[in-house]
Parts: C-alpha cells; structure tokens; sequence
C-alpha cells in the first residue's frame, strides 16, 4: 500500500474503525514518529492504545507514538483565541448569544477549521517524517466532513475563507499526502457501504488507500471433514456456520477487489474484548500486510 502522511480511517459503524485505526498507529509507529488523532468523540482508538488523556487533549504512549483528541467545538475556540488574543474578550465572545447566531448562520464551520487543523498537522507531519492515523466518524458523518471545504467555498466565493477552503481541497485531493482507509466486514450491509463510501470518496479525488476487512474467520474444515462433522449435531451447525463466515469474507474481497480497491484482511479474534495484547498482534498483521518495505 502507498503510504500518505495521513491515513483517514472511517467505515460502517461496528466495523471496527477505532480498533483498526489504533492497529495501524501502532504498525506504523514501529518505522517512525506516529500521532493518532481521535475525531470520533468517545476516544475508543485512544483507550486502546492505553492513552489517558483525562482532561488533556493530547497523550504519549511512547517514544513515538502520541495521541491527540480532536473536537470541531475546541478549533472554533482555538480559532476565536487566535484571532481575538485578549482572553476576557474571547471568552466573552464564546458564550454570547450573538455569536451563537453567527456560527449558526455559518453552517459547517466547525468542521471546516477541523479540517483546516487536520491539513497544518499533515504538512508539519511531513517535514517532521511522521504519519497521522485519524480514528474518523463513521462513513456518512466522515463524508460530510470531508466535503466542507467545498460548502464553506460556496459560501464565501472569494476572500480569506475561500482562500482556506481551496488549500484544504488541495490536501484532500494530495495523495502523498492524504488517504482514506474503508473499515468493512463480511456482511453485505457494511459491504455495500464501503462499495458506496469508496466511490464519493473517488468522485472527491480522495485517494482509497485501501480496505481493511475485519473480523475475517479463518477456513477451518475441509469437505472430508464437515461430511464427517454432519453426523455431530450441533457440531455440524458450527462448522457450517464458520464456512458460511469465511464464504461471506470471500466474497466481500471479491466485490471490493472488483470495483478497485485493495483489501487487507484482519483475523476475527474471538475474544470478548480487545486489549493493548489484542491490538498488538492486529498491528503486526497490519504490518506485514498493509506497509513491508
């Protein structure tokens, strides 16, 4: 897989994204500085990973992994600090009803400075040699996100935001610099809208890095075998069962695979939860899989 400075992970709700994004953080941190940068809001990806963040925004795990948590609420505020640098004054402004009308008024503008956060981290990322691993909201919502730009230029048609809108097409739309990752599993819902979030993602000329099939069982029987396993009651039914997963994973990388998009299988783990131990052996897989040199 090409590797960006930035990997955009997003998917169907319940297809893992934040434990694959905190998978990929981890592989990568292996070969350089890595930041993983939470947008999700319940810090799944950074619970993972063992970041405790408390009341602070940012972690480090290690060496050379950090974790930052994101919000679109903190960049308006960190916005409206940056341009108003007397504290009282700013403060004033963030609680006034007033500029509750004027945010309201600008729709998207929250996402937008997100997204221009988002672009000013990748371009220092790469002049310091690092990645950025972003644990995105699920596929509608991260689609939303990422065509701001394009809303808030519509809106200001020339001046200093549309000036800003236009840079963060740029970085969208630079695959050296950004790509997106599809988390997906082996049921046709989550399938089809991978299929879906790949082709807007296309039509935005976002780079699809690839898609991450989770939760994939492994073939376990062979035909000799499950004959021998039909004479074993509720033992047939888990066999056929666990041949009907790996059939249905099968076909998800067929279909994925057809329409473009490099797949990269994870193993189901079949533990009750994932754990630092866990997310470890996934990175490893990712590795060897997704960036050998």
């Amino acid at each position: 897989m090409k590797l960006s400075r930035v990997f955009f992970i997003t998917g169907k709700g319940g297809t893992g994204k934040s434990t694959v994004a905190a998978a990929l953080a981890l592989a990568l941190s292996r070969r350089r500085p890595t930041t993983l940068a939470d947008l999700d809001g319940r810090l799944a990806a950074a619970d993972i990973v063992g970041a405790a963040l408390g009341d602070s925004a940012s972690a480090r795990v290690s060496d050379s992994l950090e974790v930052v948590a994101l919000s679109q609420r903190a960049e308006l505020h960190s916005f409206i600090k940056r341009i108003v640098p007397v504290s009282a004054i700013s403060e004033r402004m963030l609680r006034s009803r007033t500029f509750g009308y004027v945010t309201a008024a600008l729709p998207g503008l929250e996402a937008f400075l997100l997204m221009e956060r988002l672009r000013i981290m990748a371009g220092e990322a790469a002049l310091q040699d690092r990645h950025i691993v972003i644990d995105a909201p699920a596929s509608g919502t991260a689609l939303e996100l990422l065509a701001v730009a394009s809303g808030v230029k519509g809106i200001a048609p020339a001046g200093t935001l549309n000036r800003l809108a236009a840079a963060v097409e740029e970085f969208l739309a630079d695959q050296g610099l950004f790509s997106a990752v599809i988390t997906v599993t082996p049921e046709e819902l989550a399938m089809r809208e991978a299929l879906d979030t790949a082709r807007v993602l296309q039509k935005m000329r976002i780079e699809v890095a690839g898609a991450i099939l989770n939760r994939s069982p492994l073939p376990l029987f062979t035909d000799s075998e499950l004959r021998v396993l039909d004479t074993l009651g509720e033992h047939r039914l888990l066999a056929h069962r666990r041949v009907s997963e790996r059939e249905a994973a099968d076909k998800a990388r067929e279909h994925l695979e057809r329409a473009g998009i490099p797949v990269f299988e994870l193993p189901m783990l079949y533990r009750a939860a994932i754990g630092a131990r866990e997310v470890s052996a996934l990175s490893r897989k990712l590795a060897a899989a997704m960036i050998a040199e």
